[in-house]
């Protein structure tokens, strides 16, 4: 018997061996249901890769030992098994086998998706586990159809991860026993995609725009529905809010397949982000009527179908077909409740709505300040208000006051005026396109900074009752540093990581939890000094031969957080200019071409070093005042040279004569990732990880352009690589290491690898505190559960 089998000649004996999701549709397809084209590679492909597996003597595939041994020793071995499974060869069928097999009469697919489809023994005919085990796989989408034999190992090794394995260990005593099949499916040109949930003649239905993966992945909220059987002209639609949509290539349908691209699926911006209802009551109807027929060619109180319309022989009426089926797991046997909003429903009234980049949490209303330049903004600002600028520097932002918002048409989310406006706890939306057309001066804001959207609503707006009943569902924001409790500091005291805070303005520190944490992991020279320089560009100061009233302005300015700080070690990192950020200030040299890739950083102080010298002075000042817990970051490191070239200015000035100083560099310029031993060398004591930078030089994104939002990743795999070997090259060499970027902000669950790599600290904005502490909390929890000598390295700590 082969491998491969179409779904057309699947019947209840081969369940086993092509799983719960294949067996489902094969069934609905010889019921005559419009069931998606696709094949099912049986699980004894997945056993044949498997009996070329080296397993370890002792245990061999084994389960149960995995989840005896704790956390870090279940990774260690997941890891190894995904690593043998992906170095397995190709298996059979052939491609010339799958070719025979898989005509398409239909269209040319420009892409093929893989989906698991398990099988596993279960008490009661449709158990829950079931239903969830094939969800455990994410599915895969291929270009090239010919590779997919190739690309089958790199699939199943999901199966392999961490999580499974504990899933698999419950129902399988030897990962042998546990039947995998993968389905292989045509991606189809979708016009829109979405969910029914059907029981007992009640329907509810999701739907995006595009592909399912906007539904999937969690990127939108789709349009919805409830509606009963034969009701279809009394529904009621949902609007829902979806940003971009997943589509094929255009003109996918006419590639063949020897033109086939690498990457066949696109990102595309939609142009508004509300979500009208995308289905005619026509398709809907024939929609509730293909649920009650699966009910009944399934034999199960209720169901839940994937299903997409595709543009078919009728351009006016698009072809439905049924991707997905399977019992809707409710033990009163009903469709289950609508999934609660994972963001606030649209505003009613909104006469505009502008979507951006969601880049200080929080929601503020207010009066819109509207302006093309910084130099037309009203002087004074009307308190509360929201500013709506086409782009907005530091020098700027320090000087606005009391705002309630801030809306900019560029930047992106790690931009500095949205780290900026992190710091200071104010709402912020950054790259939203043509904000200032769009925002009438005046114009009352509704402003959300998770979502990145403003809403433009009438003067009397704030009194509507619909307004007032649409923010009250507003969910509220995140834990705040005051809301944690005295059993949580107390319990984060103990942590190994060390969790300390990003800083560069004074206006806060009383508010600051100086107290609680480990101290200051970065502090930003740059946006300290903007409120001293008198509105003069620092290199005025120096070409006035003001280099002495200069350096007592700093001075004044470190002392009082030094004086917080206590013993706490304050990271001082010094001046990083680029040009185009200090254009507001008198004196500011021309912009360059590409300041983000200019004159900047330590290399700008090897060309001049006179602005430097009156830093490293104000630094000594300090330290012979008795606060000797000053650390110096060196900015933008390029070359061991320039490390070099900094360390005789730093002796000179008496800054190494203290036992608690410590040079630091940042590991933001790829070229750190390979010269750590010399560093080292060099005299470099610690790296600092500055994920913002590194980031967009590693992808080659900028992460100023709006555009490249979409692109720029800290989670890309190529970051995660680059940081865990800095951490870990860091331990090998003796450096301290700790990350001050906005990765860990951003992305939390990032914080778990960090910990997991031996990182020493991380620093982070005040209001990222609590779910920063938490995490680290969590996570060294669950590396506790491994015994000393399992847990492996855990880096230098600090």
């Amino acid at each position: 018997m082969t491998w491969l089998r179409s779904l057309d000649e699947l019947d209840v004996a081969n369940l086993r061996a092509v799983g719960h999701k294949a067996y489902h549709l094969s069934v609905l397809r010889q019921q005559g249901l419009p069931v998606a084209q696709g094949w099912v590679l049986t699980a004894a492909a997945w056993h044949h890769s498997l009996a070329q597996m080296p397993w370890p003597e002792s245990t061999g595939d084994r389960l149960a030992p995995l989840t005896q041994g704790g956390f870090q020793a279940l990774q260690h071995t997941s890891q190894q098994w995904q690593q043998a499974l992906r170095e397995i060869p190709a298996i059979a069928p052939a491609p010339a086998d799958w070719q025979s097999r898989t005509s398409i009469t239909e269209f040319v697919p420009a892409a093929w998706m893989l989906r698991a489809s398990v099988w596993m023994e279960a008490k009661s005919r449709f158990n829950s586990t079931i239903a969830a085990a094939s969800g455990l796989l994410a599915a895969q989408i291929e270009a090239d159809f010919d590779a997919l034999p190739q690309v089958l190992p790199q699939f199943w090794s999901q199966a392999l991860t961490a999580r499974c394995l504990v899933v698999w260990a419950a129902h399988c005593q030897h990962l042998q026993d546990l039947s995998l099949a993968t389905l292989i499916m045509p991606v189809y040109p979708a016009l829109v995609s979405g969910t029914l949930t059907f029981a007992h003649g009640q329907a509810q239905v999701a739907v995006v725009e595009g592909l399912g993966l906007a539904l999937s992945q969690g990127e939108a909220i789709p349009a919805r529905c409830c509606v009963s059987q034969g009701r279809v002209a009394d529904v009621v639609w949902e609007v829902g809010f979806q940003e971009r949509r997943h589509q094929l290539m255009p003109a996918s349908k006419y590639r063949s397949r020897q033109t086939t691209i690498a990457q066949a699926i696109q990102v595309v911006q939609r142009d508004r982000p509300e979500l009208s209802p995308p289905l005619d009551n026509a398709q809907l109807a024939q929609l509730l009527a293909i649920g009650d027929a699966t009910q009944s060619a399934l034999n199960t109180p209720s169901v839940r179908l994937e299903w997409l319309l595709y543009p078919g022989p009728n351009p006016s009426r698009p072809t439905l077909v049924i991707t997905q089926a399977d019992p809707w797991i409710d033990s009163a046997g009903v469709a289950p409740p609508p999934r609660p909003r994972r963001q606030p429903p649209l505003l009613p009234l909104a006469s505009t709505v502008v979507q951006g980049i969601g880049a200080s949490a929080g929601r503020a209303q207010g009066v819109a300040v509207v302006a093309q330049t910084p130099q037309d903004l009203p002087k004074p600002l009307p308190p509360r208000c929201v500013v709506v600028l086409p782009d907005l520097q530091p020098d700027v932002f320090l000087q606005l006051g009391t705002i309630a918002g801030i809306v900019t048409e560029r930047g992106g989310a790690t931009c500095h005026a949205a780290i900026l406006a992190r710091e200071m706890g104010i709402p912020a939306v950054v790259g939203a396109p043509q904000a200032t057309q769009l925002l009438d001066d005046g114009m009352v804001l509704w402003l959300d900074g998770d979502r990145g959207v403003v809403y433009g609503l009438p003067e009397d707006a704030a009194t509507d009752r619909r307004f007032q009943a649409a923010i009250a569902q507003v969910p509220p924001a995140s834990a705040t540093v005051g809301s944690l409790s005295v059993e949580q500091w107390s319990r984060y005291r103990r942590l190994t990581t060390k969790v300390m805070i990003n800083l560069s303005q004074t206006r806060q520190l009383s508010a600051l939890p100086l107290d609680h944490i480990a101290g200051v992991g970065l502090l930003r020279s740059e946006w300290l000094l903007l409120d001293i320089l008198e509105g003069r560009h620092p290199w005025d100061w120096i070409n006035r031969g003001q280099e002495a009233e200069l350096q007592g302005h700093i001075v004044q300015q470190l002392e009082p957080i030094l004086q917080a700080l206590g013993n706490k070690p304050l990271r001082y990192r010094s001046l990083d200019l680029r040009s185009h950020e200090w254009q507001g200030l008198a004196g500011s040299p021309p912009v360059e071409p590409n300041p983000m890739l200019g004159l900047r950083g330590t290399l700008s102080y090897d060309i001049d070093d006179r602005l430097f010298q009156v830093e490293l002075g104000a630094l000594a000042t300090l330290q012979r005042a008795g606060y000797t817990n000053l650390q110096l970051i060196l900015p933008f490191v390029r070359t061991v040279e320039e490390v070099i070239a900094c360390r005789q200015p730093i002796e000179q000035a008496g800054l190494r004569d203290y036992n608690d100083f410590a040079l630091w560099i940042m590991a933001e310029v790829p070229s750190v990732l390979f010269l750590l031993p010399a560093y080292a060398k060099a005299g470099v004591q610690g790296i600092a990880i500055g994920s913002n930078d590194l980031t967009q030089l590693l992808l080659a994104v900028d992460r100023d352009q709006p555009i490249m939002a979409s692109a720029y990743d800290e989670r890309h795999p190529v970051v995660r690589l680059a940081m865990a070997h800095l951490v870990q090259e860091a331990e090998r060499c003796g450096l301290l290491c700790s990350i001050c970027g906005q990765a860990p902000v951003r992305h939390p669950e990032l914080i778990a690898d960090l910990v997991a790599w031996g990182i020493g600290s991380i620093s982070v904005e005040a209001a990222a505190l609590p779910f920063t502490l938490e995490s680290v909390w969590q996570a060294e929890q669950s590396g506790a559960e491994v015994d000393e000598q399992g847990s492996g390295a855990r880096g230098v700590r600090e």
